[in-house]
């Protein structure tokens, strides 16, 4: 098990994701999920405690596209840590997109 993996994992050493132990960060700032390797394997239970939420969430959170679908591994969903991120990433940029094109279309219905 890597370093990355263990700190997923183990609930004692993980901060968490509403700043309680966090170092001081102020409320909804979850920096673990960014501190881990791209190649760190993050379990469903490390991902739900990671994001301050239930396992059965984070599968909801799949179903609906807020997440990347995991791979199985030895029987359980796993995730790379970078396809999280650049999911996250990708969702953002089509927010951004989309928030762009409304603001056209109003600005347009405004003159």
């Amino acid at each position: 098990m890597s370093e990355s993996e263990s700190k997923v994992d183990t609930a004692e050493e993980m901060p968490d994701a509403e700043g309680g132990e966090g170092g001081g960060l102020p409320d909804g700032i979850i920096r673990e999920l960014g501190e881990l390797g791209a190649g760190a394997l993050v379990t469903e239970a490390g991902l739900a405690r990671l994001l301050g939420r239930h396992p059965v969430s984070v599968k909801r959170a799949v179903s609906r596209g807020e997440l990347p679908p995991p791979i199985r591994l030895c029987g359980g969903p796993v995730w790379l840590a970078g396809a999280i991120v650049e999911h996250l990433q990708r969702r953002m940029d089509e927010a951004a997109k989309e928030r762009a094109r409304l603001e056209k279309i109003i600005s347009s219905l405004s003159t």
